[in-house]
């Protein structure tokens, strides 16, 4: 129901416009009057109809003068300007405070009715639009931290294709300061059982929270794998330098989670990047930031660690390190024995003693477990059953023990792949993502994307695709539906969509391969 308030000097005036307007039908209801300027002001402040009509002359504040400044306030509100003058002057006016329409004293009824109705209907498309736009904006709210949380697995993982990513940070919006540094967010408890997994999700959504509401600088939120969580924080324009900037973050989060009790949560800090997109080096640091987790400060910089004790093995073992992490978390076990291998090389060629070579790589495969065992894995602990005597012994060994660490069967991971794409070909009309999928077979998400690539030579999503495009092909040929029954019966829901990945995997548009189906059929009836 349109507001409406009825501004005019004579009550005769005001008891017959409202009376026209209670009986025309106009779905308007009539919440006040007001007999001057002065009374037009107050009431519209206390009321906040939709719709004023003013008069003009009036004595005090005259009807312009209460426009302009009830406008002051709210400039939604609509105006009807009612008067006996119809000056070019006036006209000019009333134009310039953005005046919707007038009406001339007197006026009949029916011209009464169809001027107010046409503001009334222009009140309530402008509603309408605020309504979906309102929606729209709740729509996004909710669709941006999972928006964040894909661009941060593109950025730091790379587990698919990501072509869409520059849209994606499109959507979000990047920052206007570029540069950022990742956080891990390792949490634990200290009743969690050996080569478990404690459930954090309620953690996750209070963290999530946080960060919409606590006084952060813009941060992306990645997905919790495990009990581990990336998080993407840009830095603020001001004299505060990243060290001061990255400590005040990680002292609110941990503050801000109120952890207590068993749990706990410790915050590894990778080194400051300018460009968005070479943020898997500052994870990588962030990685090697959590290596000591019983640090009273519940939080670590990675450039901690570049102090002498760590360089005396060499700067540069840091980045192989670095190598070791990322190959481990693609499940490129063999690629990260070899980047251990020339890690020893570098441990050898800097004179290190081979038993500190040794505790070193030991402490580098136990983040690898851990950040294995995170992600979901079985993990088997590795372990130097003696010391080593000598560099070649100490490659031999820790090839051995890292590819060791996962051990799956090809008879498990063919029973995987068969529930996967048997579960694929049956819900793939549903909006299907990698970790519903991951759940149906309770592997975690980056382990499943691997078994897709090593055995299909793609990722899920191109699988999914193409099942949906040959379930189309069939629909085609074999049904009378429509296109776009087909389009909503494979699992898309916009044809114009639909019909652009049709013909960037077949060659055709659905439209002309139907055709081409049709066409032996039309020839024979001929």
């Amino acid at each position: 129901m349109i507001r409406m308030l009825i501004v005019d000097d004579e009550p005769i005036e005001r008891m017959a416009l409202q009376r026209i307007i209670e009986e025309g039908g106009l779905g308007i209801e009539v919440v006040g009057q007001a007999s001057n300027g002065r009374e037009a002001i107050e009431a519209a402040a206390q009321l906040q109809p939709d719709l004023i009509t003013m008069d003009i002359k009036m004595p005090g504040i005259n009807g312009l003068q209460a426009i302009e400044k009830i406008k002051e306030t709210d400039k939604t509100v609509k105006f009807i300007v009612v008067t006996a003058f119809d000056t070019f002057e006036f006209a000019q006016q009333a134009i310039k405070l953005g005046v919707y329409d007038y009406m001339l004293k007197p006026s009949r009824i029916s011209v009464v009715l169809e001027t107010i109705g046409r503001v009334a209907n222009e009140i309530r498309f402008l509603h309408q639009e605020l309504e979906l736009r309102s929606k729209d904006q709740l729509k996004l709210q909710k669709m941006t931290p999972l928006v964040e949380a894909d661009i941060v697995e593109q950025l730091l993982f790379d587990y698919v294709q990501s072509s869409s990513l520059t849209e994606l940070i499109d959507l979000v919006g990047l920052p206007t300061t570029r540069d950022g540094y990742v956080m891990t967010l390792l949490f634990s408890s200290s009743s969690d059982e050996s080569g478990q997994v404690g459930d954090y999700e309620e953690v996750y959504e209070r963290l999530t929270g946080l960060l919409q509401t606590a006084a952060l600088p813009p941060c992306w939120n990645g997905k919790m794998s495990g009990n581990q969580v990336p998080l993407l924080v840009f830095m603020e324009d001001g004299d505060l330098s990243y060290r001061a900037q990255a400590i005040g973050v990680a002292k609110k989060i941990i503050q801000g989670l109120h952890i207590r009790g068993e749990n706990r949560v410790f915050i590894g800090i990778g080194g400051v990047c300018s460009d968005v997109r070479d943020m898997r080096r500052s994870y990588h640091e962030a990685l090697l930031a959590t290596m000591d987790t019983s640090l009273p400060a519940h939080y670590c910089l990675y450039e901690n660690l570049t102090q002498p004790d760590i360089q005396s093995v060499g700067g540069r073992t840091l980045e192989m390190e670095k190598s070791v992490l990322e190959e481990a978390r693609r499940g490129n076990l063999e690629s990260a024995g070899e980047h251990i291998a020339k890690m020893i090389d570098a441990f050898e060629s800097v004179g290190q003693g081979i038993g500190m070579a040794q505790q070193r790589v030991f402490e580098v495969l136990i983040i690898v477990t851990r950040m294995l065992q995170d992600m979901g894995m079985e993990v088997n602990k590795p372990y130097f059953p003696y010391p080593t005597t000598s560099y070649m012994q100490l490659k031999a060994e820790s090839r051995i023990l890292i590819n060791n660490l996962v051990e799956v069967g090809e008879v498990v991971e063919t029973d995987l792949l068969q529930t996967m794409k048997l579960y694929i070909q049956k819900h793939a009309h549903e909006d299907l993502s990698l970790e519903r999928i991951a759940a149906t077979v309770d592997r975690n998400p980056f382990y499943v994307s691997k078994l897709f690539k090593d055995h299909f030579g793609m990722n899920y999503i191109d699988f999914l695709t193409d099942y949906r495009i040959e379930t189309a092909k069939q629909l085609m040929q074999e049904t009378d539906k429509s296109l776009k029954e087909i389009t909503f019966e494979v699992g898309y829901n916009d044809p114009n969509y639909f019909s652009r990945v049709f013909k960037k995997l077949v060659g055709h548009s659905p439209t002309d391969y139907r055709k081409m189906l049709l066409r032996p059929t039309n020839k024979k009836q001929i």
